[in-house]
């Protein structure tokens, strides 16, 4: 072969593999914590002795809400987080709490804060190690994200929220 061809042929591979690397990165959604991202996944313990990833979720609408028990915020709209998992479930929308264990003084004072809001019937995590607080850059609690079907980031409400304004967030998420 002469120069010229081996030249052509080389652009031309050059070419289809700069497009498909292209093509490829487009199609793949970005992992990351901003709205449209693909919210990062992670599998952790839970307080009813089980473990679950978030992936596990796909398919559903997810409010994840990221909490400590002496959290004053998050002690007022804890109620209406499980009001609004078991008024929505049947609809494909799960409410999981993630327990920000890393920031809590003691693990036992998680537990009673499990305990009295009865969150065993609830998706109730523990992010033991600060794992998900650091993935989620978490600055504030309480911070909540509210997930499509295909775990993609919707919203992100850092501070205190109520049962009517998830319930306004989700509505039209619900098909």
């Amino acid at each position: 072969m002469n120069r010229k061809v081996t030249t052509a042929i080389v652009l031309g591979l050059t070419f289809i593999a700069l497009g498909y690397v292209i093509i490829t990165n487009i199609a793949v959604p970005k992992v990351g914590t901003n709205e449209g991202d693909l919210a990062p996944d992670y599998t952790l313990p839970m307080y009813n002795g089980e473990e679950r990833s978030l992936s596990s979720y796909e398919d559903s609408i997810v409010i994840m809400n990221m909490w400590a028990s002496w959290c004053e915020p998050c002690t007022r709209e804890m109620p209406d987080l499980i009001r609004l998992h078991e008024d929505y479930e049947d609809s494909g929308v799960n409410v999981v709490t993630v327990n920000m264990n890393s920031y809590e003084k003691n693990q036992e004072e998680a537990e009673k804060f499990v305990e009295e809001f009865g969150m065993m019937s609830t998706p109730a995590m523990i992010d033991v190690d600060g794992e998900v607080a650091d993935m989620y850059n978490l600055q504030l609690l309480p911070t909540t994200y509210i997930f499509d079907e295909n775990r993609r980031i919707v919203e992100k409400i850092s501070g205190e929220t109520s049962y009517e304004q998830l319930e306004e967030k989700i509505q039209p998420l619900i098909q």
